[in-house]
């Protein structure tokens, strides 16, 4: 009996540690959602303009082919982004993401995988891959979508890819982040333009040289946003993992304690029972 008292009491010191350290990381993601949501609020709009213009323009359809290329959806090699946490600890985001990406990625595919989860995906799943970032544990700079979105440029460009396309977990909110398929190259036109807006837009100097200096603040607008809604999700995904971590230890810290309790009483009991019955026998 000793033993196992002292066993549980080595098991509820565990759960307790395990329960302190849970709560810390809950924490420290509920800082950095606080922050994530903030910037994502404030960068979807611009995004979306960008967006609503680049679509507005679309539906003119009369372009010179340099920007033709653009948005005629062809088949061949497709460049694939897929975007995974640095880290683990965040539920099942990573498995969901995964399934996303099994379920697009073909053999031919180049694969830029961004965050260390996303390269072991890659490896394990032998992708075609093409080049590797890490995201790091703060939020994702301007500066660092550079490197990544060149590479889009140089084999969209050159013909080496016919499809652009980025895989992320969009955040909706703190309990809801929903696995995407972004297609970023071919653009596709918004043909409900026509329909819900009646207004005749005049573009200076024209649509096409308008289109033309936009495309690359579309892909950057695009990029960053996946980016940035991939880093809110992963933080929203570890909050509540860790909150349910932190639960569940203190239920066993809770369980065992009654169980040490009821443990212990009955100890000290047989250990009365015994002197009692021993001093009967004098």
């Amino acid at each position: 009996m000793a033993q196992n008292l002292q066993q549980l009491k080595k098991r509820i010191r565990v759960s307790n540690n395990i329960a302190q350290i849970a709560k810390v990381m809950e924490m420290i993601a509920v800082s950095k959602i606080r922050k994530a949501q903030e910037l994502v609020k404030k960068h979807n709009p611009y995004a979306k303009k960008i967006k609503y213009i680049v679509q507005k323009i679309l539906t003119e359809k009369n372009f010179h082919e340099k920007i033709e290329k653009f948005l005629k959806d062809k088949d061949g090699k497709r460049l694939v982004y897929i975007i995974f946490p640095d880290k683990g600890l965040c539920g099942s985001l990573i498995v969901n993401i995964s399934k996303k990406v099994a379920s697009y990625v073909q053999s031919k595919d180049y694969i830029i995988a961004i965050g260390k989860k996303a390269m072991n995906d890659a490896v394990r799943f032998d992708y075609n891959i093409l080049a590797s970032f890490d995201v790091g544990v703060s939020f994702p700079k301007y500066d660092d979508i550079y490197p990544m979105i060149d590479i889009a440029k140089k084999f969209y460009l050159s013909n080496e890819v016919t499809k652009v396309s980025i895989i992320y977990t969009k955040f909706k909110n703190m309990l809801i982040q929903e696995p995407i398929i972004e297609e970023i190259f071919p653009i596709k036109s918004n043909k409900n333009f026509k329909k819900e807006n009646k207004v005749n837009y005049i573009f200076e100097p024209n649509s096409e040289h308008i289109l033309r200096e936009l495309l690359p603040y579309y892909l950057e607008t695009e990029f960053y946003s996946a980016l940035t809604n991939a880093y809110a999700s992963e933080q929203a995904a570890r909050v509540t993992a860790m909150k349910n971590a932190k639960d569940n230890a203190n239920e066993i810290s809770t369980y065992l304690a009654n169980i040490y309790n009821r443990s212990r009483q009955e100890k000290i009991t047989n250990e009365i029972l015994d002197l009692a019955n021993g001093q009967q026998g004098i």
